[in-house]
């Protein structure tokens, strides 16, 4: 199956002025506007980590409302000084937003997964997208499958093969997160440098995402298009937490679409993957993903440097999916995940 071309893959609508948008796709078309005002005034902030500033902007905010059925905020958090010049991009898994992965019952402000990589001087996002139905409910034992309906997802254009046959395209990884850094860029957080990780960074139309300066990180689903987006394009880094989980059926061959060619060269500077498990007085919690992910980031894979976190406390006894991405006491762990 041939990749969607880079133009198609990498551009998103941006608004102009006359109230149209000019991108991808055969011409212009309706837009839909910023709100009124800045950012800071019209949406919600957050607790960031110590010497961090977090906020939450919606699509609709960000202008790419979509369907209205992935309608969560994104997390958008930076230091107030970063030091490093490439932007963690976080996807949540099946039916996840990126708040709960902000703050719970084992998270607090300065430890979550989020506040590991500001802790590093990064700029960090969690993405709202479409994500759901479960790839693996979509595609059960079809293995071209997984690899187009990815597609599909990350990039709003419907690829041959995929179980998802007709979306908005502003419910797309893509298109959102362009549209979102266009907007922090000019309204929501202007000084916050956030035009660098495009192309062009004055872009007014046909804004494209720079795919070196991204690390693309993501828990489940989320790591999964993380996966498949290092697949297709150079970026800095890969980070998976309990994924990909792709197999023919569950419980057979797992999905092809992790084997080479990768345009980001396999390896341990290049992918990372993270699975927990729990420990308690009668055995092992083995999270359901961990047979998968290991054999997606072997040696003739995505060859991923990786850990299995082993505890008897928090959320790995009874939980350990939730575990990886969702328990402070894994914050040592998150660190070590960016470079």
């Amino acid at each position: 199956m041939s990749k969607p071309s880079m133009w198609m893959r990498w551009c998103a609508p941006v608004a102009l002025g006359l109230g149209l948008v000019m991108g991808c796709g055969a011409g212009p078309e309706p837009a839909t506007a910023p709100p009124a005002g800045t950012l800071e005034q019209g949406v919600s902030t957050c607790t960031g980590p110590t010497g961090a500033i977090c906020r939450l902007v919606t699509p609709a905010e960000a202008g790419t409302p979509g369907s209205g059925k992935y309608p969560e905020p994104h997390v958008v958090m930076r230091p107030r000084q970063p030091t490093k010049a490439e932007l963690v991009v976080f996807l949540p898994g099946t039916g996840g937003w990126p708040e709960a992965y902000l703050d719970g019952q084992h998270l607090d402000a300065d430890h979550n997964l989020y506040a590991s990589a500001t802790s590093k001087g990064y700029r960090a996002i969690g993405l709202t997208y479409q994500n759901q139905p479960s790839i693996g409910q979509l595609c059960g034992v079809n293995d071209a499958c997984f690899l187009a309906t990815r597609r599909t997802l990350i990039t709003g254009d419907v690829q041959p093969g995929s179980a998802v046959t007709s979306l908005s395209r502003e419910d797309a990884i893509i298109p959102r997160l362009t549209r979102l850094l266009v907007y922090l860029r000019d309204t929501g957080d202007p000084s916050g440098n956030w035009g660098s990780f495009l192309v062009n960074p004055t872009c007014t139309v046909a804004c494209r995402l720079n795919p070196a300066k991204l690390i693309l990180s993501g828990h489940s689903q989320g790591g999964g298009h993380a996966g498949v987006i290092g697949r297709d394009y150079g970026v800095r880094r890969v980070v998976m937490l309990a994924s990909p989980c792709d197999a023919l059926g569950g419980v057979g061959p797992i999905a092809s679409w992790s084997l080479p060619p990768l345009t980001t060269a396999p390896g341990a500077d290049t992918y990372r993957g993270l699975v927990a498990r729990g420990r308690s007085p009668s055995g092992y919690t083995v999270d359901a993903c961990d047979a998968d992910a290991v054999r997606h980031w072997a040696p003739e894979r995505l060859n991923a440097q990786w850990t299995r976190f082993t505890s008897t406390t928090g959320l790995c006894p009874t939980e350990p999916h939730a575990c990886v991405a969702r328990d402070a006491q894994l914050f040592p762990e998150w660190q070590n995940l960016w470079p």
